[in-house]
């Protein structure tokens, strides 16, 4: 009874990670519409987007096999990083020691989406790749020492045991509110949409794609800011709810963590259609300071506080 109890969240936590991502994204294109006195398009938009994508073929501007393989590469890491996470009270994908993993299978999505606009002779792909790559060097040390933070505090390198064994310190509540921030950044939200940029660069790394690979990128990328958006529910969550030793208060904590996961969207998408976005310059400087104000977290972490 045990295991097909864990089967059934396993289950329920991978239709969430494969179906939920592009309607969030449908909900976010409807607030910035609303916000913009207009109607907006349905919350499904997202996913005829995509099935449309999917259903015409690519165009493929050079013969390099990473060029293909980059977007489905993405997208594997970025599901693989969703399964990595706890619905409810069951991960997945559990072997021990998956905080390492899943920092380095996120990052993957970002490498990857660099790497792809390297493949092709477009300077708009390079820019746009190259700006990645500096908010890649920027960002991702911030937030491998917040995770620090986390598994210090825990005593844990386990996602799970982390997110339940975590102790209200000064140093949490501060990784609290950096981590928002740094997450926030990796996710490519604006004013952080820097590598794109459709008005400036055309798409940036993606300027070349299309059709069905452009699809499975933009699917990897929605899957990809789930993922972290749900790390961040289930750190405010489930570290405070208690022992979760019933399948019914499981059930209860994966229905908050959906329903907290659609609120923070359209937060997110209000954040995206009121700010402008920032220069690359202006970015890296940001994520140099909260850098350095990790540092001291931990160093406060480290003292107890």
């Amino acid at each position: 009874m045990e295991t097909a109890v864990k089967l059934g969240f396993s289950l329920a936590g991978i239709i969430i990670m494969l179906f939920l991502p592009p309607y969030l994204d449908g909900i976010a294109r409807r607030v910035k519409a609303r916000l913009q006195y207009r109607r907006g398009p349905p919350l499904s938009q997202t996913w005829y987007d995509l099935r449309k994508l999917f259903g015409m073929p690519s165009v493929k501007p050079t013969k390099k096999a990473l060029f293909t393989w980059a977007p489905y590469i993405a997208l594997a890491s970025a599901i693989s990083a969703a399964l990595l996470l706890p619905y409810g009270n069951v991960v997945p994908v559990d072997f021990g020691y998956n905080l390492v993993v899943f920092f380095y299978v996120v990052l993957m999505v970002s490498v990857f989406l660099m790497l792809a606009g390297l493949t092709v002779q477009n300077a708009f792909s390079h820019l746009g790749s190259a700006r990645e790559m500096q908010v890649i060097l920027t960002v991702e040390p911030l937030i491998a020492i917040l995770y620090g933070v986390l598994a210090y505090n825990s005593g844990s390198l386990d996602l799970y045991t982390i997110m339940t064994g975590l102790h209200l310190t000064p140093s949490l509540v501060l990784t609290y509110i950096l981590l928002a921030y740094a997450l926030y950044v990796e996710s490519g939200f604006v004013p952080f949409d820097i590598a794109e940029a459709e008005q400036e660069v055309i798409g940036g790394p993606l300027s070349e794609y299309s059709g069905r690979l452009l699809g499975v990128f933009y699917y990897a990328i929605y899957i990809k800011r789930f993922a972290l958006l749900w790390f961040f529910i289930s750190l405010l969550t489930l570290p405070w709810i208690g022992p979760i030793g019933t399948p019914e208060k499981a059930a209860l904590v994966l229905a908050l963590q959906f329903v907290l996961t659609v609120a923070f969207y359209p937060i997110i998408a209000a954040l995206e259609a009121t700010n402008a976005r920032l220069r690359i310059d202006h970015v890296v400087k940001m994520n140099t300071r909260a850098f350095f104000a990790g540092l001291i977290i931990l160093a406060m972490a480290f003292m107890g506080w």
